[in-house]
């Protein structure tokens, strides 16, 4: 998915039961969980905005 030009990818894990968020731009990486697919969406994009608006 992408949000502002950048990707970012939400995947559901099986142990603990949670949701990973994962922003990447160029060499970095940021990942975060979440108990929830679109709190994980929420985060991810929310990440983004302050990065893109930091910037």
């Amino acid at each position: 998915m992408k949000h502002r030009g950048i990707s970012y990818s939400v995947i559901e894990m099986i142990f603990p039961r949670s949701w990973k968020w994962t922003v990447g731009k160029n060499k970095t990486i940021t990942v975060g969980v979440c108990t929830s697919r679109v709190d994980a969406i929420r985060q991810a994009r929310t990440f983004i905005d302050a990065v893109v608006d930091w910037t």
